[in-house]
């Protein structure tokens, strides 16, 4: 077998020639691994350049795979639900999901108070309301909940579980729980902004946002209403999340990108048919989307990330692309003036990338240039 070195990629020709890719060994100064081959030697290939350290072209050691599963509602025949009707609505849902798992997702998201039933009624079918709902919410119990866990230690992954939470106290929320791979429920949120007519009825308001620490990274949540107030969209902010999820019964259009900018985060809205589930990068950009035939998405995200404002860093921007090519990423949606600069090698965080060549991120660049307004009223001036 014959070494030879070449620019380009590693490549074994017919005659066992194997090609290794000398350019990038030369860009990153020194690798003896493949410049010093024994003759006869084992394969040189993608996998020898691996080993030795220096062009590792891995995936991102943050990739985590979202899926969303949406759907029409479970249909029943009559407002009175029994355990064959439960059976019905765990049948439907876990038939969803088993729709992407072989994605293999690290998180599955579901559409807000998705276990509620319909009743098969003419002239269309209609949802459980009133004095029914909540019999609906007691007769269920932890029915639905235990199957989707045991889905989730099944396929090792978190599985949401938005619907109607029993408090200790007798206190129902709209809530959304997050069933950790092992089963257990590892988080809670209450929708803090219910609507009216859901607070007319028996809903109670939360008051605290989440803030979940997983194995993948950190997460909060909103819940449909929510969406439209800026107190509930700042306290997330506040918390610094990297995955915001929001199962809803309405999309909220572009608002889902101001969230996602405000909270420097992904948003995963996953919303009842015929809108479309959509997952948002945090610079606003919508970057997956359910189609109008199927309402499943699975999209795999890197969250090892950072928002950078192109304000005195396009020249920095442009070196540090120079010295990382392929192992950073950096994403420009245009018109905002700011990009998300993900860091596609474990050997280097995107934090650690920025700081090597002196780039602030977008908070501290914010912070600077409002520097002048601490202990400011602004003020008007009418005319």
């Amino acid at each position: 077998m014959r070494y030879q070195l070449r620019h380009g990629p590693a490549a074994r020709r017919a005659d066992h020639t194997v090609y290794v890719n000398r350019g990038v060994h030369a860009q990153r100064a020194t690798c003896a691994t493949l410049l010093t081959l024994p003759r006869p030697g084992p394969r040189v290939d993608l996998a020898a350049q691996r080993m030795c350290g220096c062009q590792r072209r891995s995936a991102p050691v943050r990739n985590v795979t979202v899926s969303l599963v949406s759907g029409r509602a479970t249909q029943i025949p009559s407002a009175t639900v029994g355990p064959a009707e439960l059976d019905l609505i765990v049948e439907h849902w876990t038939g969803r999901i088993a729709q992407v798992l072989p994605d293999r997702p690290d998180i599955v998201v579901l559409p807000e108070m998705f276990d509620r039933p319909q009743i098969s009624a003419e002239p269309a079918p209609r949802f459980l309301r009133g004095q029914d709902l909540e019999a609906f919410i007691h007769a269920k119990g932890s029915h639905v909940r235990d199957a989707l866990a045991g889905l989730a230690v099944a396929h090792h992954t978190y599985i949401t579980y938005p619907s109607y939470r029993v408090a200790d106290d007798g206190a129902i929320y709209n809530s959304l729980e997050i069933i950790g791979r092992d089963g257990a429920v590892v988080a809670t949120y209450d929708k803090i902004v219910p609507t009216l007519g859901e607070m007319a009825g028996f809903i109670r308001p939360g008051h605290e946002v989440m803030a979940a620490e997983l194995d993948f990274g950190r997460i909060s949540a909103a819940i449909c209403f929510d969406l439209n107030f800026a107190q509930v969209r700042a306290a997330v902010a506040k918390v610094k999340p990297e995955l915001v999820l929001f199962p809803s019964a309405y999309h909220g259009g572009f608002v889902q990108s101001q969230w996602a900018l405000d909270t420097r985060a992904y948003f995963a809205g996953c919303v009842y048919p015929p809108n479309r589930s959509t997952i948002v990068n945090p610079a606003g950009t919508e970057i997956a989307s359910t189609s109008t035939y199927d309402f499943l998405l699975s999209h795999t995200i890197n969250l090892d990330y950072v928002v950078v404002h192109l304000g005195y860093n396009e020249d920095k921007l442009a070196r540090l692309k120079a010295a990382y090519g392929p192992d950073v990423l950096i994403e420009d949606p245009g018109l905002v003036g700011m990009v998300v600069l993900s860091s596609r090698t474990p050997e280097r965080t995107a934090r650690e990338m920025i700081e090597e060549f002196d780039i602030q991120d977008l908070d501290g660049y914010f912070a600077d240039s409002t520097a002048h307004l601490e202990g400011v009223e602004i003020g008007v001036q009418e005319f």
